[in-house]
């Protein structure tokens, strides 16, 4: 009776245990876009689009708001990698519960200039087209609108959603090609 007792108290005890750090602790693969897409956080934000899981080398994108610790992004690369996620105990009020650190960085895949993308433009009335210093994503990107700078106007004046097609002329500007 007191082996079993004994027997039971330790597996409780090592499947208690997650790690040295008293963190829940998982590496998992996720593959970043070529490109980034607009968000709200706090404020309007660019953010990178992540595939995780069974999504992974499909169609489907998921805008990722958080930060990758270690890892530095370059526009026009797909990047396969392999992450550390932690959770934070007692993450702050406007922050994530969830810590990303970089472990590997499995593959990157240049695309070409060519290829197009779409980004929105406004999202819920909030535009991330700045006019600063020229037409921008978000004051960080520059927007050569083609022959659309008209039409780019009025639409982000007149409508809720605006999805602009892009494609990438280089890693600090990209190109308008269509509105929808």
């Amino acid at each position: 009776m007191k082996t079993k007792f004994l027997l039971l108290m330790v597996l409780g005890i090592l499947c208690s245990c997650s790690n040295d750090d008293g963190n829940d602790s998982q590496i998992i693969d996720i593959r970043i876009n070529h490109f980034q897409d607009t968000g709200i956080a706090l404020s309007p934000i660019l953010i990178l689009e992540i595939q995780e899981g069974n999504n992974i080398g499909t169609e489907s994108w998921t805008k990722f708001y958080s930060y990758i610790e270690g890892f530095n992004y370059e526009p026009g690369k797909i990047y396969n990698l392999s992450v550390k996620i932690e959770n934070i105990d007692n993450p702050p009020a406007d922050g994530s519960s969830v810590n990303y650190t970089l472990v590997e960085v499995k593959s990157t895949q240049d695309v070409d200039t060519e290829t197009l993308f779409d980004i929105d433009l406004k999202i819920g009335g909030e535009s991330f087209v700045t006019t600063d210093s020229g037409l921008k994503l978000l004051n960080q990107i520059d927007i050569d609108c083609n022959t659309l700078c008209n039409e780019l106007e009025t639409t982000i004046t007149n409508q809720d959603f605006v999805v602009g097609t892009f494609k990438r002329i280089s890693n600090n500007e990209i190109q308008l090609m269509e509105l929808e």
